[in-house]
């Protein structure tokens, strides 16, 4: 029986985890993009030609079908925290979240992928990298072996984990980004575009350069606070 998966969210990383499908389905796998859950669209708005199918307090009438599946796609930098509460809200049990991993990405049978995680085009993940749920690896980037990353962590195109680099939930990696191997990031910290990352960063951290200097903090008080957008 064809998997059908919905994603929950929109434009951007959504219609880049749908083509991702897409080409799964091209490649022979049986599954199949049905459609968005998604807060700010109208229920059968169409995002890259798949129609909103309703807000997220519609999830739990999709659980009914045993061959729909779901894959997120709400991180954003900054977000993280915001987001992902948003997402363990909606008490969607683990094993029905889909994990999309691209035809082209190489990952290594002694790797573990969490459930929910979207690994983009010609992602290489090597042994022994441990993913927690809901990340997302986009087209290009390179986990080195020993890895270990949180759920909701991101980590952009073209970006390298060197080994035993180790992230915390909800890291956020700008593209092309370099991280030092044995290298720690703290929970929900950002990491801009094009760092070098040669040192530990604190949690709710933002650092950028290169090297990569801590140059502002993130209001985790604030950010509890704040309603996810």
């Amino acid at each position: 029986m064809a998997k059908k998966i919905i994603i929950i969210g929109g434009h951007g990383d959504g219609c880049v985890i749908a083509s991702a499908i897409n080409d799964l389905k091209d490649a022979g796998h049986d599954l199949e993009a049905i459609g968005f859950i998604n807060d700010h669209q109208t229920a059968g708005t169409l995002i890259d030609q798949l129609p909103v199918l309703g807000a997220a307090d519609r999830t739990h009438e999709f659980l009914a079908h045993d061959d729909v599946y779901f894959v997120t796609a709400l991180l954003k930098v900054k977000e993280a925290y915001p987001r992902s509460r948003k997402i363990e809200a909606l008490g969607i049990p683990v094993n029905r979240f889909y994990t999309v991993i691209h035809p082209s990405a190489t990952v290594s049978r002694r790797a573990v992928i969490g459930p929910g995680t979207f690994v983009g085009p010609h992602v290489n993940v090597m042994p022994n990298v441990v993913m927690g749920r809901h990340c997302s690896l986009r087209a290009s980037a390179n986990i080195g072996h020993d890895c270990k990353i949180g759920n909701f962590c991101y980590v952009g195109p073209n970006s390298t984990l060197s080994g035993r680099v180790t992230l915390g939930a909800g890291v956020h990696l700008g593209p092309n980004t370099s991280v030092l191997e044995r290298v720690k990031l703290g929970d929900f910290s950002v990491i801009g575009i094009g760092s070098v990352v040669l040192k530990h960063v604190p949690e709710f951290s933002i650092a950028y350069g290169n090297p990569a200097a801590v140059r502002a903090s993130l209001d985790k008080y604030e950010l509890e606070s704040r309603e996810p957008s």
